[in-house]
């Protein structure tokens, strides 16, 4: 078995609406939030996160349910700690709040 490196850059993804340079920040967030959910026994709420994206200083999730989203923000708290623990050891900003949808 050899070692295939991931390209981002090579990914088909139209630059207008997509930031190739934060898909590491992102999975380290996703990461987060499936950590904070199986740390605190809520395996349940993980398939109904819809999607993770980043802005400066915010980090919004999306959801496919409204009750799984109320669910989510009872963790908000240790979500953000997770991700944010995470961003600082690749040198990236913190986030200082998540915003649901």
């Amino acid at each position: 078995m050899s070692f295939i490196p991931l390209h981002l850059a090579d990914r088909e993804k139209n630059p207008d609406y997509h930031d190739k340079s934060r898909d590491m920040e992102t999975a380290l967030v996703w990461n987060a939030v499936q950590k904070t959910l199986i740390n605190m026994s809520r395996l349940e709420l993980i398939p109904y996160v819809k999607s993770v994206k980043l802005w400066e200083r915010t980090i919004v999730i999306t959801t496919t349910k409204p009750i799984a989203n109320a669910e989510l923000r009872i963790y908000s708290e240790q979500i953000l700690s997770n991700a944010n623990e995470s961003l600082e050891r690749i040198g990236s900003i913190k986030r200082e709040k998540i915003m649901w949808k």
